[in-house]
Order: C-alpha cells, then sequence, then structure tokens
C-alpha cells in the first residue's frame, strides 16, 4: 500500500500547469497586453472590402531563474509561429457554424533576453469573413452582433534553439456589419 501512496505522490508532483516548467529552455515567454486591453470591433464588410483584423501583443522575455546570470544573446528568444482559436462565452464552439476555423501563421519576431516589445498578429483573417457564421452579419443576414474571445497562443524557440513555453494572451471581439465612410483596409505598422 505504502508503494502506492508514494508513486502517487510522486506522479501528482511532476504534473503542472505552470508555464515556467514548460519547455527545455532557461527562458519563460509572457504574453502581457492584447489589443492594449481593449475590445477589437471587427468590421466584417468595409464598402466592397473584406479586410484583415491585425492587433499588437506586447510579449516579455524573462529567465526562469532570477538569479542566473545574464547571456547575452543566448538569452534572446524567437518567436516562430502563433495560433488563434475562437471560443463563446454561450459554449457555442463548432468551427464554420458558431465560430471561425481555427488558424495559424508563421512568424519571426525576437524577443531580446530581459524586455519586453510588441508585435503585430492578425487574429481574424479575410476568408473568415466570407465564411459562416461572420457572413451572416453582412447586410445584417439575420445576425447584427456576435461577440466572440480570441485565445492566441505563441510558439518560440531561444536563439540556442531551447523550446520555451507556450504563452497564450486572449482577446474580445465583437463583430458586426458596422455601417461606416471607410473605402479602404486600415494600414497597420
Amino acid at each position: 500500500m505504502i508503494p502506492f501512496v508514494v508513486l502517487g505522490g510522486l506522479a501528482m508532483m511532476s504534473c503542472s500547469t505552470n508555464h515556467a516548467d514548460e519547455g527545455n529552455a532557461t527562458r519563460v515567454l509572457l504574453v502581457t497586453a492584447v489589443n492594449g486591453g481593449n475590445v477589437l470591433e471587427s468590421d466584417v464588410r468595409q464598402s466592397t472590402n473584406i479586410c484583415p483584423d491585425m492587433v499588437a501583443l506586447r510579449v516579455e522575455n524573462h529567465p526562469k531563474n532570477p538569479n542566473a546570470p545574464i547571456a547575452g544573446y543566448r538569452d534572446d528568444i524567437v518567436i516562430e509561429r502563433y495560433e488563434v482559436r475562437y471560443f463563446r462565452s454561450d459554449g457555442r464552439g463548432v468551427e464554420g457554424v458558431d465560430v471561425p476555423y481555427k488558424i495559424s501563421g508563421s512568424l519571426a519576431f525576437e524577443v531580446i533576453g530581459g524586455e519586453a516589445t510588441t508585435l503585430s498578429v492578425e487574429v481574424v483573417r479575410r476568408q473568415a469573413k466570407i465564411e459562416p457564421p461572420l457572413s451572416q452579419l453582412v447586410n445584417g443576414g439575420g445576425a447584427f452582433i456576435v461577440t466572440m474571445f480570441a485565445e492566441i497562443t505563441l510558439h518560440a524557440r531561444t536563439t540556442t534553439g531551447a523550446t520555451t513555453n507556450a504563452a497564450t494572451g486572449r482577446l474580445q471581439i465583437d463583430f458586426a456589419d458596422f455601417v461606416g465612410a471607410e473605402t479602404a483596409c486600415p494600414t497597420n505598422n
């Protein structure tokens, strides 16, 4: 009986959801702000244009051990890819029916060790706006506004090739066919 209790305790101790335990890097990647903490109003149609939605992500690069010596460029992290998954607070979540399909994309963005920076990520692609459920919002086609949440996950490695934790941030998006005078997609810096 005692061996089972000891093994069970060891197994429980090894299970952790702490981001510092993920990956084999000595660094931790954090998403500390998405769109400046603001709700994104996503227009499904601007005149005759279908525009993607970009948001700013503030990310930080910290050591797992704050007492570790500074290792120069070896402390830098390169964000290689991202994923965006959509969900709703009412529990409905069938992709292509209740929410847009999950997307992913490639990045090549460096975060210097011990620093914070901002990068831009496409959270809603044009394609999503011509497919259900977002296409149903055009010209009041059965719905007027839909609120969803985007979970943005970043995947990165250190410049030495070690895998970091997956860093996640969330964003509220209000989708609608906003009536406006815009005739061109907004530019992103």
